[in-house]
């Protein structure tokens, strides 16, 4: 059988491949290379991605986001990244929905933030189709055939029912578990449905019943709806009729109005023209009385004018007059400043005359610099000798040193091997010598925890067995319990149903007789025929219907009829009438009639009425009070059924109990007895360990005992060799003893060196101070000329404004004098001003006068105008009033055509249509006609709550329990079906999983044989008998040791039985690609050297295509290919590579 071939994977933006790389996938073996964190593994990690790997935390990512490239230093970030896995599909064993293409590009994308999609050959797809593609290829995210690093430490420390995984991959039934889960939900999700199911067809079947009792209720409520409809038209052609008389009163009405609002509008219109004619005589004066007052205030202006001036005047002399005092005072401080700049100038120019005197320093200061270079000079001849003095002294006495800590040092490791010969040979003596007891008693151990953990299999097995029957037995009692409380809950939703309706026809300020009789049941119709409406009267009282009660009469009833009181309980109101009313069967009616007296009637069972004075009514003409009875006995005949249901309903609780408590027992012990189980398992494991242990321990011992032994030889011949190190030691500490005392040389020097270090402090000195006077005297130089400066350009500014101050006060005197004289003109202007005021007053008056009596002549003329457009107005009000009245009528006849539509759906010329058996010149008024609807609409009322749609809701409700019943049968086959292939799965998946057990457990015998030169190796399925809950042990026996479990191996010996173990599963059914990421690193040379042995021996027989992720060189030489992995820009992974097979050849040639 063919597989799949995967031939190249392309990374795009993914980690560290940010630029496109093509991978491709060579038969045989392929080495990756590079140095660490140069993105080797994310090859691997790219492969298990696009293989459907929905774990960041295997991707060793934080989030999934973080797989896309995210930028360096020079490079920014990615916002998405793809990998293509391309396969070869020849053999045409991919998945029916991909199996045409011989070639299958496999492609996972992912953005940033918006997750990843799936294309197989450019077409979307789902996770989950990809990961089974894959699965039922042996591969996939999480095969056993990708190991990363460290997954060998894993699959070692891995517990028996997690190692089971890798047996799962190799019987090729990782798809079979997927689908198996799969099958499993829609099993519950399928038995929910029932359960839902159940449940709803036993409320349809309920509300069927009720449906049926309803629908023969429409039939009388549709009977009194007819009649009430044609009283409802009768009404409306009256109110109709009434409309159209109203609105021809108020058109006319309105006419009359129209014209009493011409007439006044004429009279208005007249005085309003002669109140106009005056207005426009008025204008003249009050245009002359605007202009007098005009003037007259234009003076007013020119008054206050004036005597605003003369404030101004007197305001500006003043200010003047401040103004000179200002100036004196700025002149005055001016001139200060122009004596103060006179005065420092002079000060100034002496004492530079003073500094520029003094004589030149700069021979004395370079003969000072000269005595403080000799000085130093001198000093530091003398710190170089004393140094080197120094340095002799310090050699000396490092040497010294040297020697006394090598002596030290080599009397302690003398010591310290001294001290470790004693420990081993305390050790050596102390280690006791076992016979062997120990050893029996440990295997006497593990066979006794065996024996009892195959007790407690028998016991939980029969626990199981008993647990199954309580189950079945639990699940008949439920079903019953459920059937019961289904019942209960029909018969209570019909009861409430008549309650609520025989409720709402009891509602009234008295009550009927009809509640205050109890019919035997069949006699119900009979009752309500015989008495009819008479039964809604009430029984004494005050209420305008009302049986008050009559002594029976002594007339005997014909032969064969039975008083109806025989039959029905009634208060002794209705005796006299019950008791002349005979019940006979209805083949005799026609013939007793003749012998009926007054009063009496005769009734059939059917409702058939013959009455004394000649009034028949047939049979089956079913009335309310009929339908009420008949309500009232279902009430009673529910209540005692209701009874019976609920003691059902208990009974069936009481058993549901028992077989849930029986169960719950069953459960509890298979519960306990499971529980007990793993400690058993441990406990034998434990006893199992626990003898190997003790092997390991004995064997362990006789190899401490002779390392100790070779032990004490080494190091005696070390105690030898570190005595002959300390005594060389010795002597040569020793002999540095004599050494030649450099003290005395040194205090001489030191003195010789402090008194020329004196010397040349002082010459320094007093070169520095002569220095700093220069400097001084040269900056108090250029301080003094611009000093000098700043007081020629402060007095120069100061002159300037002088000369200014005295302009502007010449000015100042000049306008003062001016303003003196202005009080005189003022006086003449006055005089002048009163004089025009007082003609102007005069003008105004005589204006005033003139303008009020013509006011007077318009006020009387616009009142008597005022009061015609009030006339005018009260006439218009009129005509609004009617015409609001013609509109009232208008819209009464457009609402009452409105409710005429919404009540009866027609036209108001089509109400004689719908008047049925009634005449439109009927005599009875609306009132009449309100009071015979509100009769009608009573009656219908108690018959209380009617479901017109009864008979279509029972037949879609049975056409639904219809549908229901074909859906739970369907239900019922669905599940056996998933139940079956469920099964199905599960003995294909434990078939498989066996065959493929013995398969790897003989490949694993045989490698592991080759990877050690010897021993053997097995595998066991432990921890359950069904194989697809089992865990996989692995047992070994290195050469020249005994039996154990993998986990008490060495660290190498566990590496290698592990890696056994992976092309185990290889060679029983072989991936398509395998990758090994470092597996040879816990290895040493030899074992490296085995494992690329095992390598080549798997290519040969196996078509998978091994990928070897390395750092070690003899394994890069086996290799038949390299891919180198880079990163010579910080962040950016490269790949390069090289055909060592070419590269062979290419030497051999050459």
């Amino acid at each position: 059988m063919g597989s799949l071939v995967f031939n190249q994977i392309k990374l795009a933006g993914f980690k560290s491949f940010v630029e496109p790389t093509d991978f491709h996938i060579e038969p045989g073996l392929t080495g990756i290379v590079g140095p660490n964190g140069c993105g080797k593994s994310n090859l691997l990690e790219a492969i298990r991605w696009v293989m459907g790997a929905n774990s960041a935390k295997a991707m060793r990512a934080a989030g999934m986001d973080d797989v896309i490239f995210n930028g360096t230093k020079t490079r920014p970030g990615r916002n998405q990244a793809h990998v293509t896995l391309t396969i070869d599909n020849s053999a045409r064993i991919a998945p029916p929905a991909f199996n045409d293409d011989d070639i299958l590009e496999v492609m996972r994308i992912i953005k940033k933030g918006g997750g990843s999609k799936y294309k197989i050959n450019g077409k979307t797809v789902r996770a989950k189709d990809v990961q089974l593609l894959f699965a039922d290829a042996s591969t996939g995210a999480n095969s056993p055939a990708l190991v990363r690093q460290g997954q060998i430490s894993e699959l070692i420390a891995a517990k028996p029912s997690n190692r089971r995984r890798i047996l799962e991959e190799a019987a090729g039934i990782s798809g079979l578990h997927t689908r198996r889960h799969e099958a499993e939900l829609r099993l519950r999700a399928a038995e929910t449905n029932l359960n839902r199911l159940d449940d709803i067809i036993g409320q349809i079947e309920g509300q069927l019943l009720s449906l049926r009792r309803q629908s023969r209720q429409a039939t009388r409520y549709k009977r009194l709806a007819g009649e009430i409809n044609e009283y409802k038209a009768l009404l409306w052609l009256k109110r109709w009729i009434s409309a159209i008389d109203t609105l021809a009163a108020a058109t006319e009405n309105s006419t009359e109005c129209e014209n009493r609002v011409a007439d006044t509008a004429t009279k208005a219109s007249e005085l309003t023209r002669r109140a106009a004619e005056l207005s426009a005589l008025l204008e003249p004066k009050r245009e002359e009385q605007i202009i007098a007052a005009a003037v007259l205030g234009r003076l007013n202006a020119a008054k206050e004018a004036l005597e605003s001036d003369e404030e101004a005047a007197g305001a500006e002399i003043k200010k003047l007059e401040s103004q000179i005092k200002d100036l004196a005072a700025d002149l005055e401080r001016e001139t200060g400043i122009v004596n103060d700049a006179n005065d420092a100038e002079a000060l100034l120019k002496l004492e530079f005359q003073k500094l520029s005197a003094v004589a030149d320093t700069s021979a004395a200061l370079d003969a000072a610099a000269d005595a403080a270079s000799e000085a130093i000079k001198a000093r530091t001849s003398l710190e170089t000798d004393y140094n080197e003095l120094t340095r002799q002294a310090a050699d000396q006495n490092a040497r010294r040193e040297s020697a006394g800590r090598e002596l030290s040092q080599a009397q302690d490791r003398l010591d310290r091997v001294l001290r470790e010969r004693e420990n081993t040979q305390d050790r050596l003596a102390g280690m006791s010598q076992d016979g062997g007891s120990s050893g029996n008693l440990f295997a006497a151990g593990a066979r006794d925890a065996l024996n009892a953990l195959e007790a407690a299999r028998d016991e939980e097995q029969k626990l199981a067995k008993a647990l199954s029957e309580t189950e079945e037995a639990d699940q008949v009692a439920r079903e019953d319990l459920a059937k019961s409380r289904q019942v209960l809950s029909g018969l209570s939703g019909e009861k409430t149903a008549l309650e609520r309706m025989l409720a709402r026809a009891q509602a009234g300020t008295f009550e009927p007789a009809l509640n205050q009789c109890k019919a035997e049941p069949g006699y119900e119709q009979a009752l309500a025929a015989a008495l009819g409406e008479d039964l809604d009267a009430a029984i004494g009282g005050t209420a305008n219907l009302r049986w008050g009660g009559a002594k029976p009469s002594d007339q005997a009833l014909p032969a064969q009829a039975k008083p109806l009181s025989d039959y029905v309980k009634a208060p002794t109101e209705l005796t006299a009438r019950l008791s002349q009313i005979g019940v006979v069967d209805a083949g005799d009616i026609d013939s007793l009639r003749a012998e009926l007296k007054p009063g009496q009637r005769l009734v059939t069972l059917e409702g058939q009425v013959s009455r004394w004075d000649g009034f028949e009514m047939a049979a089956g003409a079913e009335t309310s009070a009929a339908v009420k009875l008949k309500q009232q006995n279902r009430l009673a005949e529910i209540t005692r059924e209701i009874t019976s249901a609920e003691n059902k309903v208990e009974s069936n609780q009481t058993l549901f109990d028992a077989a849930r408590e029986k169960r719950n027992a069953a459960q509890e012990a298979v519960r306990l007895a499971r529980r007990a189980l793993p400690d058993l398992e441990r406990a034998e494991r434990a006893a199992g360990a626990a003898l190997s242990q003790y092997e390991t321990d004995i064997a362990r011992a006789t190899a401490e005992r002779k390392s100790l032994e070779d032990r004490l030889e080494r190091l005696d011949s070390e105690i030898k060799e570190l005595t002959a190190q300390r005594d060389s030691a010795k002597t040569n500490f020793d002999g540095l003893n004599e050494v030649e005392d450099f003290s005395g040389q040194q205090a001489a020097l030191s003195e010789k060196l402090t008194e020329a270090r004196n010397i040349a402090d002082e010459a320094s000195a007093a070169y520095r101070s002569l220095k700093n006077e220069t400097e001084a005297r040269a900056s108090r130089l250029k301080a003094v000329e611009k000093e000098r400066a700043d007081w020629a350009r402060r007095s120069e500014t100061a002159k300037k404004r002088v000369e200014q101050l005295q302009t502007r006060e010449t000015a100042a005197k000049t306008t003062l004098s001016a303003a003196t004289d202005g009080p005189d003109k003022f006086a003449d202007r006055r005089t002048k001003l009163f004089s025009e005021l007082k003609a102007a007053e005069d003008r105004r008056t005589a204006a005033s006068d003139s303008l009020a009596i013509a006011e007077t002549e318009l006020r009387e003329a616009e009142n008597a105008a005022r009061d015609a457009e009030q006339a005018h107005s009260a006439a218009r009000e009129a005509r609004a009033g009617a015409e609001a009245r013609k509109v009232a009528a208008q819209e009464r006849i457009a609402e009452t055509k409105a409710r005429i539509n919404e009540t009866l759906s027609c036209e108001p010329s089509e109400l004689n249509e719908h008047l049925g058996d009634l005449s439109p010149e009927s005599n009875l008024s609306e009132n009449d006609i309100e009071k015979k609807l509100d009769r009608l609409s009573v009656e219908r009322e108690k018959m209380g709550g009617v479901n017109l749609r009864a008979d279509e809701e029972a037949v879609e409700q049975e056409e639904r329990l219809t549908a229901m019943n074909d859906e739970r049968q369907d239900l019922i086959a669905a599940i056996a079906r998933l139940r079956e292939g469920i099964d199905e799965l599960n003995q294909e998946g434990r078939e498989r999983l066996l065959k493929a057990f013995d398969v790897v457990n003989s490949h694993f015998g045989r490698l592991f044989t080759t990877l050690f030169g010897g021993g053997e190796a097995s595998l066991a399925l432990t921890e359950s008998d069904d194989p697809l809950e089992a865990g996989l042990e692995v047992m070994a026996r290195p050469p020249g040791k005994s039996l154990k479990a993998m986990s008490l191996l060495s660290g190498g010996e566990q590496a290698l039985t592990a890696t056994a173990l992976i092309f185990a599963v290889f060679l029983s059914n072989p991936a398509p690609v395998c990758v090994l990421d470092e597996v040879d690193a816990p290895l040493d040379d030899a074992n490296v050297a085995r494992y690329c042995d095992l390598l080549d021996d798997m290519k040969q027989h196996t078509n998978t295509k091994f990928i070897a992720i390395t750092h070690n060189p003899v394994t890069m030489s086996r290799m038949d290919r390299l891919f180198g992995v880079t990163m010579a820009e910080q962040g950016v992974s490269q790949l390069l590579s090289i055909q060592l097979n070419d590269a062979e050849k290419l030497v051999a040639a050459e």
